[in-house]
C-alpha cells in the first residue's frame, strides 16, 4: 500500500477542513495528513442523527482530534425531516447537509480546502451508479481528485487525497497504526442503492472479470482524458455563443447556438444549467434533449416554433429574436437595451424629451426634399419621417392602452390590433406594456423600432416634414 498523500491535491502549508466520519477511510486520511504534512487541520464531523450511536461517534471523533492536537468542529441536523420536506432520498439529504456544513466551516475559518476520504472503491461505486441512472462523460469519468468550482463553493476546492487507495488498504493502515475506526452498520443496509451495488452487483460482475474494479478505474481515467478534450471544445463554444450572463440567466446568440452539433449543444446547455443551479445533481439526458430540440426547432419551422420551454429545477429556455435566454423563474431578464418608458409625455415639434438618463426622443422639422431622400434610404427603425401637416405640432408619447389599433404602413389603410401587431413583429411579451408609442391626434403614428402608420407617411403631396429620433445611449 502507498501511504503517500497525493501532493497534487494538498498544498505544503494551508488551513484545511477535513471531513471525518470516524470510519477507516476518513481516519486513514486524517492520520496520514497529520503526520506527513504541515497542514493546519480542523477536524469536522457532521452528526446525521440517523442512528442511536450517532452522538457517541461524534464524541469519538472529537477525542481522536484532541489526541492528535487538532481543532474540532461539529454540527447536526434532522436529516430525515430535511429529506421528507424536500423530496430527497435519505442518502442525498445527508450528503447535501454534510457538505454544506463542511464548506460553511471552511468559509468561517478561512480554510483553503475541504478534504474528504473517498477511496477507489467509492469511485467504482459512483461510476456504476451514474452508469445505471444514465450519464454522459461528465458522470462516467467519476470523481476527481480536486474539484473547483464545485456545487458548494466557487472558490474553495473539494479534494480527495486518497482516491487512489482501495478500502482494504485504508483498513490495513488503521490496523497497522493501532487506529480503531467506527463500524457503521448502515454500510450493510441494502435499502441504500450504493450498498446494493457494493454487496451484490460488484461481486457478481467480478465473477465475469476478477479485475473488474481495476478495469473500471482505467476506463474512467481514459474517459477523464476525453472529457478534458471535450471541455476545451465547450470552453471555446461557450466564449463564442454567450452574449451575456447575469443574476439567474445566461443569454446565448441563437444563430450561433443553433449551428453547433447536437453533442456540443447539449454540453453547452448542461454547463449553463449547472451554472444557474450549482447544487443540481443527476441532470438527465431527456431534459438536455428537449432543450436541444427547442433550439433547433426555430431554424426548421420558425413560424410555428415555440418561444419558451420549461426544463427542470425552475429553469426555462426563451427565445427573443436572435437571443436565447436560459433562465431561472426568479430571474429578471435584462431590458436595458430596450427603450422602455413609464408614464405619458407631451411633446411639440423642435423639442426633446428624456424618458430616463439614457433614453430620449427628439422631434424637429426638416426640409421636405431631405425628408423624402432620407425616408427612402432609411435603415434605422428608431428614426422616422412624417407629414407634419397631418400629424400637427403636438405629440403624445405613451404606452399601450386596451383597445389600441394601428394602421401599419403597407396595410392599405386597414387597422390591426396593437396586441396582434406586437405578436407579429415578435416583440417579447415582457416588453409590451412599457414600449413607447408616438401618438398624433388620437392615432398611433409610430411604433419605434418597428413601423410607421400609413396615415402619416411622406407622400408626393407632403409640404412639411418632421423627423423623429429615438435614441438609447
Amino acid at each position: 500500500m502507498s501511504q503517500d498523500l497525493s501532493t497534487k491535491y494538498l498544498p505544503e502549508k494551508a488551513a484545511a477542513i477535513f471531513g471525518v466520519s470516524g470510519g477507516p477511510d476518513s481516519l486513514c486520511l486524517l492520520h496520514l495528513a497529520r503526520f506527513s504534512s504541515s497542514l493546519d487541520i480542523t477536524v469536522a464531523h457532521f452528526n446525521h442523527n440517523l442512528r442511536p450511536e450517532a452522538d457517541r461517534e461524534a464524541e469519538f471523533v472529537r477525542r481522536m482530534a484532541e489526541d492528535m492536537g487538532l481543532s474540532f468542529v461539529t454540527d447536526s441536523a434532522d436529516v430525515r425531516g430535511y429529506a421528507s420536506e424536500n423530496g430527497l432520498s435519505l442518502e442525498e439529504a445527508a450528503r447535501l447537509l454534510r457538505y454544506r456544513f463542511l464548506f460553511a466551516q471552511a468559509r468561517t475559518l478561512h480554510a483553503s480546502l475541504v478534504a474528504v476520504g473517498h477511496t477507489a472503491d467509492d469511485q467504482v461505486e459512483t461510476i456504476l451508479m451514474h452508469f445505471l441512472r444514465g450519464a454522459g462523460l461528465a458522470g462516467l469519468k467519476g470523481m476527481t481528485g480536486r474539484t473547483c468550482p464545485n456545487e458548494f463553493d466557487q472558490e474553495i476546492p473539494l479534494v480527495r487525497p486518497i482516491l487512489h487507495l482501495w478500502r482494504h488498504e485504508t483498513e490495513a493502515y488503521c490496523h497497522e497504526h493501532n487506529l480503531h475506526p467506527i463500524n457503521d452498520p448502515s454500510n450493510t443496509d441494502e435499502t441504500y442503492f450504493r450498498n446494493r451495488l457494493r454487496h451484490n452487483l460488484i461481486p457478481e460482475l467480478e465473477k465475469y472479470n476478477p479485475r473488474f474494479k481495476n478495469m473500471l478505474l482505467r476506463t474512467a481515467e481514459a474517459l477523464s482524458g476525453d472529457y478534458e478534450v471535450l471541455t476545451d471544445c465547450i470552453d471555446s463554444a461557450w466564449n463564442v455563443g454567450v452574449q451575456e450572463s447575469g443574476s439567474g440567466y445566461v443569454a446565448f446568440q441563437f444563430s450561433l447556438l443553433a449551428g453547433f452539433r447536437r453533442g456540443l449543444l447539449r454540453n453547452i446547455l448542461r454547463r449553463g444549467m449547472e451554472s444557474l443551479r450549482p447544487d443540481m445533481r443527476n441532470l438527465d439526458f431527456d431534459t438536455l434533449q428537449r432543450a436541444a430540440d427547442f433550439i433547433e426547432a426555430p431554424s426548421q419551422t420558425p413560424d410555428v416554433a415555440p418561444r419558451q420551454i420549461d426544463l427542470t429545477e425552475g429553469l426555462y429556455l426563451q427565445r427573443e429574436g436572435d437571443t436565447i435566454y436560459l433562465a431561472a423563474l426568479e430571474a429578471d431578464l435584462p431590458s436595458a437595451h430596450w427603450p422602455l418608458i413609464d408614464g405619458t409625455y407631451e411633446l411639440q415639434i423642435n423639442q426633446q424629451v428624456n424618458f430616463d438618463n439614457k433614453t430620449q426622443l427628439s422631434i424637429f422639422e426638416i426640409n421636405i426634399e431631405d425628408a423624402r431622400q432620407s425616408a427612402q434610404a432609411n435603415a434605422n427603425s428608431f428614426i422616422a419621417w412624417m407629414d407634419a401637416d397631418l400629424t400637427g405640432d403636438r405629440f403624445t408619447i405613451r404606452t399601450r392602452c386596451p383597445g389600441d389599433r394601428f394602421k401599419t404602413l403597407g396595410m392599405d389603410g386597414h387597422t390591426i390590433k396593437l396586441s396582434d401587431f406586437f405578436v407579429n413583429v415578435k416583440l417579447p411579451e415582457r416588453a409590451r406594456d412599457r414600449w413607447p408609442l408616438v401618438i398624433a391626434g388620437k392615432e398611433i403614428a409610430w411604433v419605434p423600432g418597428f413601423r410607421l402608420s400609413q396615415t402619416f407617411r411622406i407622400t408626393d403631396k407632403t409640404q412639411r416634414a418632421v423627423k423623429l429620433v429615438l435614441q438609447k445611449n
